[in-house]
């Protein structure tokens, strides 16, 4: 069907993917000098299918393997469609759609209940043909100002970018390997990588929690995602075939579109793992095989999790593992056996044989006197060999200890349900719905001495103007976290000697000008921290492995919270993430990162480090650096050709993953730009834009010279205690160029500080908010009005 987006979807994927895009419909007219409507017009339909069948056939042979492929609904008459389903059979085949009202208004002159019959017609055969799809939803086009300090907010050409973000995370996840999670030379790079919480397994966490939404809850139009997310682990979508009489047919499509158009909506809006769990329903025949369906369909979406109703038995169990894809099987079970009744356990070893990455049991109880049995359960399971995570709890009322408790992806409803004037209707309806929040569950495991209160500090010579207090400090309290964080400016690095005697330390932020000198503290650090050079976070290790080494991120993870004598320090890097965040939202997708594009980064300091090795991650090529003393830039030139062809060294996985990395220093101001290297989209000022010890703030702007990109691009400077600078006002002057600044940094790379600190994904929102509200001028004085424009910009931020 036309007007899905399909051809600006290959667009965005050829250039992640380093493939050409390949149109049938393009290919059709060159090969015989018509377009498809107007041959099948001329010669007929039967000439035509025939031409289309031959066509498809060639192009499936040729194009099996490095390419994008584009096919529209014309291709696929019978002998087409049996084509491109054994084709599926070896290739992700992706069924693009799209509201039926977005398709109208690109079609024009078409009735909408003749295009809405078009749909119903065509919709089962493309999902037959396919065996993934997804829903593209539509952007809001809204007013935009960028003739200020808000220039923040996203220019018109940056529409996309959301719709470019939520596809290419579907992508990473579909060419990802089932069996490892790993990803081949060839597929896409998740969009998280770095992140520390990216490195370890959801399931594996403890004390994480699953926050469920129902799907008609996630159908209006004006729902946040990011407010039904906060304080969760994961995002579930809760399938409920039998609650809608828009569902009530087992064979009506409407819920398969509702689930592709809910978990679009939910990867945009969120960057937490999603599971979809569709509810059991009663035991008939055609009840079975609409759950089945379901469960089938949602599986084409590619979510994280899948949850499957353990009580249909082996077979269907089995069918669905080697169905599953990318996605990890829940075996779920409510039942009314007691805990100590041993059939949880032939359950268990059941879900375990046949390939379920977690299970889940719950039961009903009007009263808490059976949690012994119920921890006992678990204790047995964990002493298996063959061992998955368990989570096991009761529901009701009397079952909120037993959840708390619980220790694996336990499930929880968002604040704004429980508090919602229909939340008793809906216990009604379905007594198994929590009756916790993620805020209650983490306020009651530290009431009950499971976590600690932890102190956490920023540490630097200068911190008056630190906004990072306010922003963490309103982190933990929307998480129901007791966690204070603390400013201490010091002269030495003495007072963070101090701090890490203190069984409470949870960890220190630590800034100029002690970034290099902290790493003589440190027992061990990241691989970032280790190419760039320098630590701006540190992490207590209170318990070592049996050789007095660091354990793994995992286990480092599972101590968050607790605390305890102070054993070893670990140190990491997060600015070059917050770098790469922001380069990744300001840049449109016509200035997606290619073999061809160019940084330039200004400076040669300890934030440049950070922002060459963003850059290397993004798999920017061709980096220039133009640094006011040379001697620095060539150190810093010099130190990054050794990491970038070092064996360690690694980098996003492309087709060009050999190729050589490109350095060039420009000697003055008045250097005309390299030959060699295209104009920059990408550019960063890493010196101080503010003022320091008293002096008057840096007055840089950019040569016109470097700033001929025809595309534009995205200029970025790390400060933020200084907004209205020199360079902010020329690149505002340039509608081509998108601004970012010191405000839309910090946060970004204090996300990865929270989790290393918490062990918990971010609230990014509230912490974005914060930022702006706490910020000061040199003065010490608020700009409400660039508060309140950029507050608005939140809403059109990538998660």
């Amino acid at each position: 069907m036309r007007g899905t987006g399909k051809s600006t979807l290959a667009v965005i994927a050829s250039i992640a993917c380093r493939r050409r895009v390949v149109d049938t419909d393009d290919l059709f007219q060159e090969a015989t000098g018509f377009s498809t409507a107007r041959y099948r017009k001329q010669f007929g339909a039967a000439n035509h299918n025939l031409r289309q069948e031959e066509l498809l056939q060639t192009v499936l042979r040729l194009h099996d393997r490095d390419a994008i492929i584009v096919c529209n609904g014309g291709s696929l008459e019978r002998n087409g469609q049996m084509l491109v389903q054994d084709f599926a059979k070896t290739h992700p085949v992706v069924h693009v759609v799209r509201e039926i009202r977005e398709i109208h208004d690109y079609l024009g002159a078409i009735d909408l209940q003749r295009l809405g019959d078009m749909l119903a017609y065509t919709s089962p055969i493309l999902r037959r043909c396919s065996n993934y799809e997804f829903f593209n939803i539509a952007e809001s086009r809204t007013a935009r100002n960028a003739d200020s300090v808000t220039a923040a907010v996203a220019p018109a050409f940056l529409t996309l970018k959301r719709a470019q973000r939520t596809f290419l995370k579907f992508l990473s996840l579909i060419t990802s390997r089932p069996e490892t999670g790993r990803l081949s030379a060839s597929t896409i790079p998740p969009l998280e990588p770095g992140y520390p919480l990216s490195d370890v397994a959801t399931e594996l966490r403890k004390y994480t929690c699953s926050v469920q939404v129902p799907l008609s809850d996630l159908l209006v139009d004006d729902v946040n995602i990011q407010n039904l997310e906060l304080g969760s682990d994961a995002f579930e979508i809760v399938v409920d075939t039998s609650s809608s009489p828009r569902h009530s047919r087992a064979s009506d499509p409407d819920i398969a579109d509702d689930i592709s158009t809910c978990v679009s909506k939910v990867r945009r809006g969120t960057v937490v793992p999603l599971i979809i769990h569709v509810l059991p329903s009663s035991s008939t025949t055609n009840s079975r095989m609409h759950y089945l369906r379901s469960v089938n369909h949602a599986l084409r979406t590619a979510p994280e999790f899948i949850t499957f109703d353990l009580s249909l038995g082996e077979d269907a169990l089995s069918e669905v593992v080697a169905s599953r894809g990318v996605s990890k099987v829940i075996g779920h079970l409510h039942a009314q056996n007691a805990w100590d009744d041993s059939f949880w356990l032939t359950q268990y070893d059941t879900a375990v044989r046949l390939g379920c990455a977690l299970v889940r049991f719950s039961r009903p109880s009007d009263s808490n006197d059976n949690d012994y049995f119920l921890h006992k359960l678990r204790f047995d399971i964990e002493a298996r060999h063959e061992w998955v995570p368990l989570t096991c709890y009761n529901t009701g009322k009397a079952g909120r200890t037993s959840a708390c408790f619980s220790q694996y992806l336990t499930p929880v409803i968002p604040c704004s349900a429980k508090k919602s004037s229909v939340f008793p209707a809906k216990l009604q309806h379905n007594p198994h719905i929590p009756w916790i929040t993620p805020r209650e569950v983490t306020q009651a495991l530290y009431a009950s001495f499971i976590f600690d209160p932890m102190q956490v500090y920023i540490i630097g010579a200068s911190l008056g103007y630190s906004v990072s207090p306010a922003m963490h400090n309103a982190a933990y309290e929307s998480c129901g976290m007791p966690h204070r964080f603390h400013r201490v400016q010091s002269s030495s690095l003495n007072s963070l000697k101090e701090l890490v005697r203190e069984t409470n330390f949870g960890g220190s932020i630590v800034i100029q000008p002690y970034k290099v000198e902290v790493i003589s503290l440190t027992d061990s650090l990241s691989q970032h921290a280790r190419a760039i050079g320098a630590v701006n976070t540190l992490i207590p290790v209170r318990h070592l492995k049996a050789d007095r080494s660091v354990p793994s991120e995992l286990e480092l993870f599972q101590e968050r919270n607790q605390s305890g004598v102070v054993q070893a320090l670990y140190g990491d890097n997060t600015e070059w993430i917050g770098i790469r965040s922001c380069v990744r939202r300001g840049l449109s997708p016509a200035n997606a990162v290619r073999p061809t594009s160019c940084g330039l980064i200004v400076g040669a300091g300890g934030m440049a480090r950070a922002a060459v090795y963003a850059l290397l991650q993004l798999g920017v090529k061709n980096i220039v650096i133009f640094n006011r003393t040379v001697e620095k830039a060539e150190k810093l030139v010099a130190h990054f050709t050794r990491l970038a062809s070092s064996t360690g060294f690694t980098t996003p996985p492309t087709k060009l993953q050999s190729s050589k990395q490109n350095f060039h220093i420009l000697q003055t101001r008045d250097d005309e730009w390299p030959e060699a290297f295209r104009q920059p989209t990408i550019i960063l000022s890493c010196i101080p834009a503010d003022p320091i010890d008293g002096g008057p703030a840096a007055q840089f702007t950019l040569p016109p010279l470097w700033m001929q990109s025809p595309t534009g691009g995205v200029v970025m400077e790390i400060a933020y205690k200084t907004l209205n600078t020199p360079l902010m006002q020329q690149v505002n002057e340039d509608p081509k160029f998108t601004y970012m600044d010191g405000l839309d940094f910090l946060p970004e790379q204090a996300f990865a500080q929270f989790e290393l600190f918490t062990g918990k994904r971010a609230p990014r929102r509230v912490m974005r908010e914060e930022v702006l509200r706490a910020w000061r001028d040199e003065q010490g004085n608020a700009d409400l009005e660039m508060v309140e424009r950029r507050l608005k910009a939140i809403d059109d931020q990538e998660p």
